[in-house]
């Protein structure tokens, strides 16, 4: 006798279904695997956006905070050196200038604000403290070489001016004075499309009081 086959009599999947399970299934996690690296990127570009944003408010605090607590013996000045490739360095000097950028006591000698070439074409603002009487070659044999802090990385364009009587001045050399407010204008290439523009003001001095007068004394008869 011959048997009747009952296709609900079967039992499991043929090949053809197994492979369309699997490629439904492949095609299901490469979808949730695109979303969750799409994710992690975009959380990472976020944090190191807030990143970049903290470097640059905390370089513009101390940055001002300098500015600020410029004690009354203290001087400024811009400098212009040369990189080793020949490019133009701007230097701004702080001389007996205790405490700032967070160093106590400079021992006579000098704080050097820069911005530094980078491999990479672009700049980083750093520090170099400089001892007492280091001048000419010995100088520059420091700033090429010596022991430079770095603040903030990847900056272009920097410049800075001085207002004094009323108007910027691109040139503050030494022996000039104190201005009453320095602004610095540079773009930060980790902030795509942000260009700073910070001016600190800088505390006058204050005149010494004149001496008090005193009254004449009347004299007294014998």
């Amino acid at each position: 006798m011959r048997r009747k086959f009952h296709p609900a009599a079967r039992s499991g999947f043929t090949l053809l279904e197994v492979i369309l399970a699997l490629g439904i299934l492949a095609m299901l996690s490469g979808a949730v695997y695109s979303i969750a690296v799409a994710a992690m990127e975009a959380t990472k570009a976020t944090l190191e956006q807030q990143a970049s944003v903290r470097r640059l408010e905390s370089f513009v605090r101390v940055t001002r905070d300098a500015f600020l607590n410029l004690p009354s013996e203290g001087r400024i000045q811009l400098r212009i050196t040369r990189s080793q490739s020949g490019a133009p360095v701007p230097e701004m000097v702080f001389e007996e200038a205790a405490g700032v950028f967070g160093i106590p006591s400079l021992g006579g000698g000098s704080l050097i604000l820069a911005a530094r070439p980078r491999a990479d074409g672009s700049r980083t603002m750093s520090i170099l403290r400089v001892p007492k009487n280091v001048q000419g070659v010995e100088l520059d044999r420091l700033s090429a070489s010596g022991a430079w802090i770095p603040l903030i990385p990847r900056v272009e364009r920097v410049k800075w001016t001085f207002f004094f009587n009323g108007e910027w001045r691109e040139e503050w050399p030494e022996g000039t004075g104190r201005p009453l407010a320095v602004r610095l204008q540079m773009d930060y290439l980790d902030l795509p499309g942000k260009s700073v523009d910070a001016q600190f003001w800088i505390p006058p001095l204050q005149a010494a009081p004149p001496p008090s007068e005193k009254p004449t004394p009347t004299p007294t008869p014998p």
